[in-house]
């Protein structure tokens, strides 16, 4: 592969993994408008938790798969530049994989049954309320920091493209 563009199962990686974080932000989100107890709200609690699940093995799976197919050349930029783009990717793998062991840890605190993809989590301490309680402001905490590094490297790849007239977006998008 040539070194001027991200491999496609990369690119594959990266796009399915936004729509799963839109797709678990918007059900934890949309559990709201619904009553707690009701069976609606519980679903879109579910989703939320699958998804998650799902976004922690997807990146498992891209981290694998960046070891098989390297990043393409970055284009040359100020040393700061380059640790701070680097930062940001490992704060964004860092926080899909802890958020979802968050939510795992927030379930088993409150003493619920565990099913992540249609596997029973074991029940590995006693409910503890203000243990939960904890666990799931670091979880909300992560969810908001994550929404804050993924508009920052949103906005870096829009900047790049737009103001650096740059190929750093067009490395991750789909060739025509």
């Amino acid at each position: 592969m040539s070194n001027t563009q991200y491999a496609t199962s990369s690119k594959l990686f990266h796009w399915i993994t936004l729509l799963l974080v839109i797709g678990a932000f918007a059900s934890i989100e949309l559990r709201e408008l619904f009553e707690k107890g009701t069976e609606t709200r519980d679903l879109f609690k579910f989703v939320h938790f699958q998804l998650g699940a799902i976004i922690f093995i997807v990146t498992l799976a891209r981290l694998v798969n960046r070891k098989m197919h390297p990043a393409p050349d970055m284009i040359s930029m100020e040393k700061w530049q380059t640790l701070f783009a680097k930062g940001i990717h490992i704060a964004l793998v860092l926080t899909m994989l802890i958020m979802p062991v968050l939510g795992c840890l927030i379930l088993i605190s409150e003493a619920k049954d565990v099913t992540v993809l249609g596997f029973d989590l074991p029940q590995l301490w006693a409910k503890d309320k203000s243990l939960a309680h904890d666990l799931e402001e670091a979880h909300e905490t992560l969810g908001n920091v994550f929404l804050v590094l993924v508009f920052v490297h949103a906005a870096a790849a829009i900047w790049h493209h737009r103001i650096l007239k740059d190929d750093t977006l067009t490395k991750m998008l789909p060739r025509k």
